[in-house]
């Protein structure tokens, strides 16, 4: 019998977005809706923050300001992070220390590509079918949340795992996430695997219920060697059952 876990608290994170920087065209309305743009801002600070909170950060600290490119699709086609300006270093707590900001740049940069983000507003988008968004991200993860062996490390390490294992390579169409129960065996042989496909609450609209897809990431499960899965362990009866959700979008195939 499968059994859906609760999701483990992964910590927090700061994050500010300044706001969207583009220049509309002449056949489309010069200001955009206030209340699409608000729900369009909360919304990417939503998944930014989610984005960190499930990323191996280590002991990343410090300002970065990530300037994100999406297309007509919604989807990011260039990611750039760099120091951020003083004054958003300057609201992490006097007793942080914040750590390289090419090594911090760059986690971010990774993590923006490995996000899904919600429908741009149609009014934001350039002449060239761009639009681009400057975020100011601020990040601050307690030391204790990151260390090995924490609920939070553990879970990580278990989505990049199914990540890699079952989805890195395939070439998905639609975006949606992936929810794996499994059972196996205490040698980590696979005895049950359902993966069940569903949408993204910010990308409903991309969402198609691929039959093929879900077959396939049934048989890939059926075949795992748990063992060599980051935290696997067994019961008294030799049992080990667990669930882990894996995001997909077209852009991130062979990351």
């Amino acid at each position: 019998m499968y059994k859906t876990l609760p999701p483990a608290l992964l910590g927090a994170a700061l994050i500010t977005l300044i706001g969207c920087q583009s220049s509309p065209s002449a056949d489309r309305p010069a200001d955009v809706d206030p209340q699409a743009l608000k729900t369009f801002t909360v919304n990417t600070q939503q998944a930014l923050q989610r984005s960190i909170a499930l990323a191996p950060t280590g002991e990343q600290m410090g300002a970065v300001t990530l300037q994100v490119t999406f297309d007509r699709q919604s989807a990011p086609v260039a990611c750039k992070a760099e120091k951020a300006p003083f004054k958003y270093g300057a609201l992490l707590p006097a007793d942080v220390t914040p750590t390289d900001h090419q090594a911090l740049a760059s986690l971010v940069e990774a993590l923006c590509w490995k996000t899904i983000y919600p429908v741009v507003p149609a009014a934001l988008y350039n002449d060239d079918e761009t639009v681009e968004v400057r975020a100011p991200i601020i990040v601050q993860l307690p030391r204790a949340v990151q260390a090995p062996g924490t609920a939070r490390y553990r879970a990580i390490a278990q989505r990049e795992y199914f990540w890699q294992q079952l989805l890195r390579d395939l070439p998905v169409t639609s975006i949606g996430k992936a929810s794996v129960f499994y059972q196996a065996n205490a040698q980590g042989k696979v005895d049950g695997c359902l993966v069940q496909l569903s949408p993204n609450p910010l990308r409903e609209d991309a969402f198609r219920l691929d039959g093929n897809l879900q077959a396939q990431l049934n048989s890939r499960c059926m075949k795992l060697d748990l063992s060599k899965m980051p935290g696997f362990s067994s019961n008294e009866q030799g049992k080990a059952e667990g669930y882990s959700e894996v995001d997909y979008a077209p852009w991130m195939v062979g990351l």
